[in-house]
């Protein structure tokens, strides 16, 4: 697997300073700290973030790893490894160490699959932030399985939309984007393919 750019890394991480804070807020809004009022002395309950919501699986999924992976780079380079608490400042800490450490790697030609790997998330947090945010950058937003589990009939592949289709469902073909036609195109099946199924089910 090709490794990403240094500047790539640095780039995620600088990123992850602005977008985490507010994946973080957005956990936060879904729920509120309630009053406990079975006390005679009034105080709020410990809160307890949703993580059965999107965002707050997400945001659960980028601060376990961030973690992880600061923890065993800095082992596997330096024989120690820092603690860090909770707290959403130092999930920051450990994006911008991360990038750091992935770099000394690289420089080192220190090849692992914790390396990859860890390279492979920071690079690509950004990315799932913003979709949860709903500000994906043009070619970012997912592709969408056609419903009914529509399959390709050459190559047996789910069908596809493609992403904006919500905007216009009426002329928004189905696509398989494994099979191509003569020209090099992924071959596509205009919409009553799929809207009729769905207005059935």
């Amino acid at each position: 697997m090709k490794q990403p750019a240094t500047e790539t890394l640095y780039q995620a991480a600088k990123e992850l300073t602005n977008l985490y804070p507010r994946l973080s807020a957005l956990v936060l809004e879904t729920h509120t700290n309630p009053i406990d009022h079975d006390t005679k002395t009034p105080h709020k309950r410990a809160y307890l973030e949703p993580w059965n919501t999107p965002a707050g699986e997400l945001k659960h999924d980028i601060h376990t790893q961030a973690r992880r992976y600061e923890t065993a780079l800095n082992i596997a380079l330096f024989n120690k490894a820092t603690y860090r608490g909770a707290s959403d400042e130092l999930t920051i800490a450990a994006f911008n160490r991360l990038a750091v450490l992935i770099d000394h790697a690289h420089a080192q030609n220190h090849a692992s699959l914790d390396v990859t790997d860890a390279a492979k998330l920071l690079t690509t947090w950004p990315r799932k932030i913003r979709l949860a945010l709903d500000e994906p950058l043009p070619g970012e937003e997912p592709w969408t399985k056609a419903p009914g589990n529509l399959l390709c009939p050459h190559c047996d592949n789910r069908l596809e939309l493609q992403p904006g289709w919500k905007d216009h469902p009426d002329t928004a073909d189905v696509i398989c984007r494994h099979c191509k036609d003569d020209n090099g195109e992924w071959l596509r099946w205009k919409p009553d393919t799929w809207v009729g199924i769905l207005q059935d089910a």
